[in-house]
């Protein structure tokens, strides 16, 4: 005769292996690819948030040198720290001020370079969010959506180089070279066929 203690044993043992949620996990293997660290993304804002904010303030002779440095260690330091989509904006924002807020002077190609800037700094920002400085990202994840990422900063590109072109030419010449490249972004634009990205919540 069985023992009540060994039966009811057995009876745990069979319902434990019964149910799913209670079985022991097995063991599993991952094998990833290539990574990249995450402190990278923030060596990379370290580089590129005084780059933004310098280049934009740069063609603002009424902007105090010393007064732009100040802009940028403070916009680094925060953005370093807290890396988020708002705290990008806010940067972007300020790199604006300083670029249009001290002229009255016309439009200036060069906010084409800006704002190319301020897409690399926004798509930057967000993978510093997302990966922990000790933590790994794959490249293949990096490379997501890199073909949108280059049609918008190849087409910013282009229609900047063709502003600064048209900056000497005569008002015909500029408006011809203008709806090319407007014409050029909206072909690529609608030659993707894909929905919206969605980065995810921050």
């Amino acid at each position: 005769m069985i023992p009540s203690s060994l039966t009811e044993r057995l009876r745990h043992l069979r319902l434990r292996l019964d149910d799913p949620g209670r079985r022991p996990l097995p063991a599993v293997t991952v094998e990833t690819g290539p990574t990249v660290r995450g402190w990278v993304f923030r060596l990379a804002l370290l580089v590129l948030t005084p780059l933004l904010l310098f280049t934009a303030a740069g063609r603002t002779p009424d902007v105090p040198l010393g007064v732009t440095g100040t802009i940028a260690l403070l916009a680094t330091g925060l953005l370093v720290v807290r890396p988020t989509p708002a705290t990008a904006g806010g940067v972007i924002v300020v790199a604006a001020v300083l670029f249009w807020g001290f002229t009255t002077e016309p439009f200036d190609p060069w906010a084409l370079v800006v704002a190319l800037l301020a897409h690399l700094l926004a798509r930057t920002t967000w993978w510093a969010a997302h990966v922990p400085p000790d933590g790994h990202t794959e490249l293949a994840a990096l490379r997501t959506g890199w073909r949108r990422d280059a049609t918008v900063l190849g087409a910013t590109g282009l229609l900047g180089a063709l502003a600064l072109l048209a900056s000497g030419t005569t008002t015909t010449t500029a408006v011809l070279l203008a709806a090319l490249g407007l014409v050029g972004i909206a072909l690529l634009a609608l030659a993707t066929g894909r929905p919206s990205r969605d980065d995810g919540p921050s």
